[in-house]
């Protein structure tokens, strides 16, 4: 095999350097899209569908990807929390909903004979927020999904906002495979929800989990947030011993990051300051969530009493299954074939307007190395599950990072040493993308030529540095050391 683009040596230290905290600054790292999207170009469903049928015949890692994630952007929303980086829409009229499901019932079909005969027994509903539907346009959407993507059994996954959720849409999905049901808590302070415009109650909240608990629902997550505006350390405690006590299995803890330097002002603070009281509920709240029986599970999430569920960190991560998504907004990917993002959805037009990327299985590959560098990245499973050396892969690119202190090698793998203070966190979120080589980086530096100052330091300028922040909850998520 010809040895990887990502370990090409890596000339001119200074302006790679400096060009890839330009990327932070303008394509902030995440989950779903590490780099790729940077690269997506308008472009057409037949293109996906294409890369995804090539790829699928000619590719022995494609090939290997026999399970499909089905995930259905519900992109409305009442109301606009202010916290939400997620890609949402004010819903004016109830109408909407209808020429959205016109659309999306359309899109999901056009992929049926793609995605033919790979194993589409999952289903998430995200947004925006998907409880907002009512319960016969669950049941359409629901019976359009087992028309194009056939399963004899399927496992759904809700997001709920406690405010448009009730005992008949709960009877709905529980009839039809609900398997997790995940609730929009972020905090039981209703003066704190009032700052960042979101309205529910104490009430609603423990009804939505009591009533999913006498429905044996089989995960129930909650969703909190700490360091949001006028929350205490008392107060963000208190609500995780309380849906703690409420007998949850699934917990996401997430750092609050939406805001701008004028609420700083306001709540007369300075960052690092903010920094310090956020990161003091962080680390307090996991302690205690793995006292109480937790364990990690991925990024920010912990779980309990299912041991199916609880895998190593780094299995989370790899690359196992394609996602199809469908929706206004919505992010796909087949890993090794495409990575897409859905546009506007407008009844008139058959399908959304899309946003692609090709990649191939080396994108995967740097990818999950990236991403699991965080706990720790092993030599024998990156072979174990890609066939490839890790060293022959992307071994330049390991070394670049060991380097500047980022990575350390010891046991067989590569992990992020010491702790994770923000400014080193930053600094891994963009130098880490040197795992991708050269030739992609050279394709972006292409695109953003016009953006793009060499003169300019991306790094120590202060505004990059604060908009850093604000814009990437992933880089937040590991401002300390994990264990």
């Amino acid at each position: 095999m010809k040895e990887s683009v990502a370990n090409q040596m890596i000339s001119n230290d200074h302006e790679i350097r400096n060009f890839l905290f330009f990327l932070s600054d303008i394509h902030p790292l995440n989950l779903e899209d590490t780099l790729i999207g940077a690269l997506a170009v308008d472009s057409s469903w037949g293109v996906v569908a294409e890369e995804v049928s090539k790829a699928r015949r000619e590719d022995a890692f494609v090939r290997s990807l026999e399970k499909l994630s089905l995930y259905i952007h519900v992109p409305f929303c009442s109301r606009i929390c202010t916290f939400c980086h997620c890609p949402k829409v004010l819903l004016r009229r109830h109408s909407e909903i209808d020429d959205y499901i016109k659309v999306l019932l359309r899109q999901m079909m056009y992929f049926s004979s793609v995605y033919q005969g790979m194993d589409a027994s999952s289903l998430c509903f995200g947004g925006g927020t998907p409880s907002i539907l009512n319960e016969k346009e669950m049941a359409t959407i629901l019976d359009g999904v087992d028309q194009s993507f056939p399963a004899s059994t399927r496992q759904i996954y809700m997001e709920i906002h406690p405010t448009s959720w009730t005992a008949s849409k709960l009877a709905v999905l529980s009839g039809r495979g609900l398997y997790r049901a995940s609730i929009g808590i972020q905090s039981f302070d209703e003066k704190v929800l009032k700052d960042v415009a979101r309205s529910q109650t104490k009430k609603q909240v423990l009804w939505c989990l009591r009533s999913a608990r006498k429905a044996a629902v089989p995960r129930l997550n909650v969703d909190l947030i700490a360091g949001l505006p006028g929350q205490t350390f008392k107060g963000f405690m208190s609500d995780l011993k309380l849906v703690i006590k409420e007998g949850v299995n699934e917990i996401h803890l997430q750092p609050y990051t939406s805001f701008a330097k004028e609420e700083l002002s306001k709540a007369g603070g300075t960052f690092p300051e903010f920094l310090q009281r956020r990161d003091a509920m962080m680390t307090a709240g996991e302690e205690l969530v793995l006292a109480s029986g937790f364990r990690c599970k991925g990024l920010g999430g912990y779980l309990r009493d299912d041991k199916e569920a609880i895998r190593p960190e780094w299995e989370y991560l790899l690359p196992k299954r394609a996602f199809a998504a469908f929706g206004p907004f919505a992010m796909g990917e087949f890993p090794g074939a495409v990575f897409y993002r859905a546009g506007t959805s407008d009844p008139a037009n058959e399908l959304p307007t899309v946003k692609v990327a090709a990649q191939n299985s080396g994108y995967a590959m740097s990818q999950y190395a990236l991403l699991a560098a965080i706990n720790g990245l092993g030599e024998d499973v990156f072979f174990k599950y890609f066939g490839v050396a890790l060293d022959k892969h992307c071994g330049a690119g390991l070394r670049y990072l060991q380097r500047y202190g980022l990575l350390a090698f010891a046991k067989g793998k590569w992990k992020f040493p010491g702790k994770w203070e923000f400014r080193r966190v930053r600094e891994y979120a963009a130098l880490s993308r040197v795992l991708f080589g050269n030739e992609i980086l050279s394709r972006l530096k292409t695109k953003f030529r016009q953006r793009y100052n060499p003169h300019h330091d991306y790094e120590n300028n202060e505004t990059s540095f604060f908009k850093a922040f604000t814009q990437n909850w992933l880089m937040t998520l590991y401002y300390q050391k994990r264990v």
